[in-house]
């Protein structure tokens, strides 16, 4: 039992982290907008990186999130998402949905074509944003191995797993980050 209430505070306080960086990313990247907006291009790559730090800070937590075993992921963790909702996944969450949706979009032209003072800091970015799907995957796959995620059900025709490099291509394609197939 106490591996099993282990496991649920580590993923409890896993998306609580997770939903408190994507907040931060949404604030820093309106910032980062408004920098670049009014060419200031030093206080917009200063943001660059502080939002690299939060994707790098993502990525941990995507690892804390699902450091516990399998059994208490099948005994625990996954009868409980999927009593929440049949196809339970945190993309239904509004600031997650805001932030891919708006807000990176918008600064989409901004990091498919970045002013020179700004190119290496939006690499790092992308590679952070990268690394950080890569860690989600990791979870995915550690645990659901071949199966399809909750959000797509048993009909699905990809993997969870596979299905985050599906996100993570398209969210790079957002980012000026063309993935090979």
């Amino acid at each position: 039992m106490q591996e099993l209430d282990q496991a649920r505070q580590r993923w409890q306080v896993g998306h609580h982290l997770f939903f408190v960086y994507v907040q931060s990313l949404i604030l820093i990247c309106q910032k980062l907008q408004r920098q670049a907006d009014d060419g200031d291009l030093s206080a917009a790559h200063a943001s660059i990186e502080e939002a690299t730090y939060l994707m790098w800070g993502i990525s941990v937590s995507f690892k804390l999130t699902g450091g516990f075993s399998q059994a208490a992921y099948d005994g625990y963790v996954r009868p409980n998402m999927f009593e929440a909702s049949e196809g339970f996944s945190g993309m239904w969450a509004q600031d997650h949905d805001y932030l891919i949706k708006k807000t990176m979009r918008q600064l989409k032209p901004l990091f498919a074509n970045p002013p020179e003072e700004l190119a290496a800091a939006v690499q790092k970015f992308r590679q952070a944003f990268a690394i950080t799907y890569d860690s989600h995957k990791y979870v995915c796959d550690k645990f659901e191995g071949g199966q399809p995620s909750l959000l797509m059900g048993e009909a699905a025709q990809k993997t969870a797993g596979e299905m985050i490099d599906t996100f993570k291509r398209n969210r790079l394609l957002v980012l000026g980050a063309p993935m090979p197939g």
